[in-house]
């Protein structure tokens, strides 16, 4: 082939592979989220729940803001997160930055029948009526397995 040819398809091809990279059109890198306390709480608090019983943690803590009786989990509002997402046209230019439903970050904490800590996590969930409900009622549907400490 003759290079008047071969640059103009190298630069095609180049395109073409780019366009299929890209293929849905914008990528959606994550951006920092932005915390407000919603009590004084704080995820460090919760480092010495294991095994600890109900008393002893309502004690340290406080009241839960949300206790579920039939369930047997207690949970306490840490923050409320507010993230944006950046669309970027092709991965490189930036088209919105449009915000996510407000998310509250929740400690769960469940009781077996003795009172004592069975389960541990911190989840977000979305700031809607029964959204709480919802969320403790699918993390009771998972298997406990290694729930102790979901810090992210």
């Amino acid at each position: 082939m003759r290079l008047k040819i071969k640059g103009p398809l190298l630069a095609a091809g180049a395109l073409f592979a780019a366009g299929f990279i890209v293929w849905p059109g914008c990528a959606t890198p994550p951006l920092p989220a932005s915390r407000t306390p919603v009590s004084s709480l704080r995820r460090t608090d919760f480092s010495f729940v294991k095994g600890a019983n109900k008393s002893n943690i309502v004690s340290k803590l406080g009241e839960p803001d949300e206790y579920f009786a039939d369930l047997r989990v207690a949970c306490y509002k840490l923050n409320r997160v507010s993230r944006r997402r950046l669309w970027l046209l092709f991965g490189v230019v930036p088209v919105a930055a449009p915000k996510d439903l407000a998310n509250l970050e929740v400690a769960m904490i469940q009781f077996d029948d003795h009172d004592r800590m069975q389960r541990f996590a911190i989840k977000f969930v979305h700031d809607t009526p029964n959204a709480l409900h919802y969320l403790t009622q699918r993390w009771m549907t998972k298997p406990a397995g290694n729930s102790q400490a979901h810090f992210r």
